[in-house]
This record gives C-alpha cells, sequence and structure tokens, in this order.
C-alpha cells in the first residue's frame, strides 16, 4: 500500500508545548504508513534536533513580515510537489497560511487544524478569532482539541466546530520520563544549589509571562515558609521579560533565599526529580505538558482549575485543583501534600498510574493517526 502523504505546519520550533507535541506526533506515525513532511516557518528551531529526520523531511521558510505570501507560496509548491493528501496545521496562524497555499496549489489537500488554545490573550486575539479564523477553521475537515473542556468551550463560541471537532489528549512518553533513572540528578541538582537532602521542594516550569502568575505563586511561598516554619525552596524553570520583578518581589519579601532561578532548562527531568511537588498557578492553560510530564514523574501537582486540568488531575488522589490567583488556596494545598510524606509519596505514584493509563504519546499517536486515516478516507471516495 502506498504512503498517505501529510504536511504538517506550525509556526515554529520553539520548547513549547503545542510544539512538542507536534514533534512527538510527527516522529510516532507509522514511516511505513506515512510520507511525513514538517514545515516551520519563524526563527526559532530549538526542537529540530528532536526531530526524526531519517523519516520526516523537514523544510524552513522564514517569514519576513506578519503575513508573508512567500511562505504561502512555498508551501504552495511544496504540496504540488510532494501530492500532500493532508496539511495538518499546529496553532491557527499556520491554518492561515496553509488556507492560502490550498487556494495557490493545484492539488487541493484536506486541511486539519490542532487547537492549543482555550484563553483568548488579548482583544486582538478576540477580533482576529471573530472575524478571520471563524471562517477558516470552516474549511477544515477535522479541528482537533486536546482536552474536553477546550472542545466544549469552542464549541460554545463556534457552534459549527461540533461538526468538525474530535479530541485527542496530550501525552507522554512515559519511558523517558520514567522517575528511577532521575534520582541521582534530582540530588545532585539539590546539591548544587545547596538544598537539604530533607527541605521541602516545589517547582514551577513555565515562561515569566504574566498569565502565568507568578507571583501569587512567590507570596504563597513566603506564607507556607512562615507557617510551617521549616526549609522550603521554590525552584523556577524559565525565562521571561517578567524575571526582574519577581527577583524584586522575593527581596521585597524577604524570601530571595528560598527562590531558585534556573533560567531556560533543556531537560526537566531533573528539576522534576529534585521536587517534591509541581505547581502551575497559571490562568491561562489548555491540557498542559508540563503537568502530564511531572505526574509522569511521579510528583503530586497543584494546578489551577483551567482548561482540561481537572480531566487529569483527581482532587486529593493524584494532586490538587485551585481558583487562579488564590494565595490562600495554594498556601492550603501546599499545607496538604506536605501534611503526610507517605501519602504525597503514594499520589505521585497514582498520579504516574494516571497518566500511564490514559495520557501516554502511544495512544495520543494512535488516535491522531485513526483521525488521519478517517480523513483520508473522504479523499478516496
Amino acid at each position: 500500500m502506498a504512503k498517505r502523504r501529510v504536511l504538517f505546519v506550525v509556526p515554529s520550533l520553539r520548547r513549547a508545548g503545542a510544539e512538542n507535541q507536534v514533534v512527538q506526533l510527527v516522529n510516532g506515525l507509522p514511516h511505513d504508513k506515512f510520507e511525513k513532511h514538517l514545515l516551520f516557518y519563524l526563527p526559532d528551531d530549538e526542537l529540530q534536533a528532536s526531530v526524526d529526520a531519517d523519516h520526516v523531511s523537514i523544510h524552513h521558510f522564514i517569514r519576513s513580515r506578519k503575513v508573508d505570501f512567500k511562505v504561502a507560496r512555498a508551501i504552495a509548491a511544496l504540496i504540488d510537489q510532494e501530492q500532500i493528501e493532508i496539511v495538518h496545521c499546529t496553532l491557527e496562524n499556520a491554518l492561515l497560511y496553509a488556507v492560502i497555499a490550498k487556494r495557490l496549489a493545484s492539488k487541493k489537500p484536506l486541511l486539519i487544524c490542532a487547537m492549543h488554545t482555550t484563553r483568548h490573550k488579548s482583544w486582538k486575539q478576540r477580533l482576529a478569532n471573530t472575524l478571520l479564523y471563524r471562517h477558516l477553521l470552516k474549511l477544515c475537515s477535522q479541528v482537533w482539541f486536546v482536552s474536553k473542556t477546550q472542545q466544549t468551550l469552542w464549541i460554545k463560541r463556534m457552534p459549527f466546530l461540533e461538526n468538525y471537532a474530535t479530541v485527542v489528549h496530550n501525552g507522554i512518553d512515559c519511558v523517558e520520563f520514567d522517575p528511577s533513572r532521575f534520582r541521582e540528578a534530582g540530588l545532585h541538582l539539590r546539591a548544587e544549589h545547596g538544598i537539604p537532602a530533607d527541605a521541602r521542594v516545589i517547582c514551577c516550569v513555565a515562561g515569566f509571562r504574566p498569565e502565568k502568575l507568578h507571583t501569587v505563586l512567590i507570596r504563597s511561598i513566603r506564607d507556607f515558609k512562615e507557617l510551617i516554619n521549616e526549609d522550603c525552596f521554590l525552584l523556577l524553570a524559565g525565562s521571561g521579560p517578567l524575571q526582574s520583578d519577581l527577583e524584586s518581589l522575593a527581596r521585597e519579601l524577604r524570601i530571595e533565599n528560598l527562590l531558585v532561578f534556573l533560567g531556560d532548562v533543556s531537560d526537566v527531568r531533573p528539576v522534576l526529580a529534585a521536587s517534591d511537588c509541581k505547581v502551575l498557578a497559571s490562568e491561562a492553560e489548555t491540557f498542559s505538558m508540563a503537568m502530564l510530564e511531572a505526574m509522569a514523574m511521579e510528583v503530586p501537582v497543584v494546578a489551577t482549575r483551567v482548561g482540561g486540568s481537572a480531566e487529569a488531575i483527581t482532587e486529593g488522589e493524584t494532586g490538587f485543583l485551585i481558583t487562579p490567583g488564590s494565595v490562600a488556596e495554594l498556601v492550603e494545598k501546599f499545607v496538604e501534600v506536605f501534611s503526610d510524606d507517605v501519602e504525597r509519596i503514594a499520589m505521585g505514584r497514582r498520579a504516574r498510574k494516571t497518566v500511564v493509563e490514559h495520557f501516554v504519546h502511544s495512544r495520543m499517536i494512535a488516535e491522531s493517526a485513526a483521525q488521519l486515516s478517517l480523513a483520508l478516507c473522504k479523499v478516496d471516495e
């Protein structure tokens, strides 16, 4: 049987959730069934080395303006040259280029859009969705969502999506995120930063952006420390324009000695292995890969009740859910996590079991392959 030809379009290969997910997908789809192409058009290429170049053709066209017709024409040429049957777009901006390219190309592939957003970050994004992407999404054969909650919210905004929508949950490679492989690395990281072996360690892996609510997290660490009067530390992996403000806040609260700014971390597993608890304080998430990674590493997660977090975290069983922006709730849950070390460890094991049973990357790839095959049935009709 001839391989089916699929082009994956993603704006960039920066190290982030949606981009990680598409790299996992394009690498994991069966090589004997799919001829796979991956195209991106922004400079960020940190994940390019992770792409299986033996089985995936990589195409990089640098965009020179917001809407660059040179990129659209290059995609159109690639569609015709490789006889692409499906263009799979990650994020709405990639769909814009794919729609333009399809109009320019002789071959007319099916379009699939994988949505990784839930909340409009600005009035401009809300306007773009209302005036532009609403119409582009109607041109898709399928629209994929990464959580049921996200799907419900988008259908509420755009009821027509019910006819196109399917849910493919994010997935984690649980072999790569096996906690037994990283215990030593976690101990080494603690020692490197002068963290005692018996200290309470909480970590957060997120860019320093307003919606991640790091200020709420830092204030909660101050209150938690005062409450338990034990050694506790907050590991912050990430970077961004708010870092200096966060460092100033830590000094103002006189807890700078409790915070460890790790910068951008290419491998989060030692950070997770060094931690007793992972926190996701954000007010804007869809279905967090960082959440799943921590759970796979047997680290209990305290997360905000946003996006699809409640689809992975069972309150009191695999972690805890809080209201975004609530310092008091965050402190309360930290106290609960650390009130019983035996139960905390058991909670981490239950968290990993949840990921193994429901959110492994092999399941995500199999579900994606099934959806692609379903779409291709229309090509064959």
